[in-house]
């Protein structure tokens, strides 16, 4: 499980650590895309539309929360993926996932912490879970929101090449460890939630989604997906 240092502790260290990538910035460019050096994500065909008892909802009218603008998005984002799948009772998980391939500090991934009030949303509570996966842990992030009748519980996680990253902290670290390798990073956030007021119930099911949607990826791009816990080799070269 990812530990997170004190707020106090984590600001100076970012605060030392912006100043060395702005020293460092011409002996610390990266000049290869992670991106190039891997298989090549297509959203689309890398998750699959029917897996274990979920199977998707094509005829939906389910409002899906988009991180950002459609004009933001295009900029963020290399690809974006929006879903409603069904279990055999009936429930009805949402699943947002967007990818980008450059990671630097003008393209990072937009979080739900920021994205779901900019949109209506309130926040009601915030906490870092780990979802015991078959495979092993995903350290991940809930979220209790509301817009007014709308109880929507969610459920997200971000990686950052094949690292998962929690915090802002966490993933300054790993893009800096990616570019003293010369290797520009790719990212992804992947969030699952529930309209249901019931939150219990809700992070129950986006745990089993979470479960088995990661199973369901091919292992050359799991990693990417769910962090490199579920991969069995490492792929990026020193």
């Amino acid at each position: 499980m990812t530990l997170i240092p004190q707020p106090w502790l984590r600001n100076l260290v970012l605060m030392v650590l912006m100043l060395a990538t702005a020293a460092l910035s011409n002996t610390l460019r990266p000049t290869i895309s992670l991106a190039d050096e891997l298989p090549a994500i297509d959203l689309e065909t890398m998750v699959p539309r029917d897996f274990g008892t979920w199977r998707e909802v094509r005829d939906t009218q389910t409002q899906l929360v988009n991180p950002q603008q459609r004009a933001v998005l295009g900029r963020l984002y290399t690809q974006t993926l929006n879903r409603v799948y069904t279990d055999a009772s009936g429930y009805r998980v949402m699943l947002s996932i967007a990818y980008g391939r450059n990671q630097n500090d003008s393209n990072q991934v937009h979080k739900p912490d920021t994205c779901y009030p900019a949109q209506g949303f309130q926040i009601l509570g915030a906490r870092y879970v780990v979802l015991p996966l078959p495979a092993g842990p995903l350290a991940a992030k809930v979220l209790d929101t509301r817009m007014g009748q709308r109880v929507e519980p969610l459920t997200y996680w971000t990686t950052v090449g094949d690292q998962i990253t929690t915090t802002g902290f966490n993933k300054k670290l790993t893009e800096m460890s990616y570019a003293m390798r010369g290797r520009i990073a790719d990212g992804m956030i992947v969030r699952v939630s529930s309209i249901d007021p019931e939150a219990t119930r809700a992070y129950a099911a986006q745990a089993r989604f979470a479960a088995d949607v990661v199973a369901a990826i091919a292992p050359e791009h799991r990693s990417r997906f769910a962090g490199s816990v579920f991969s069995p080799t490492q792929t990026v070269s020193p």
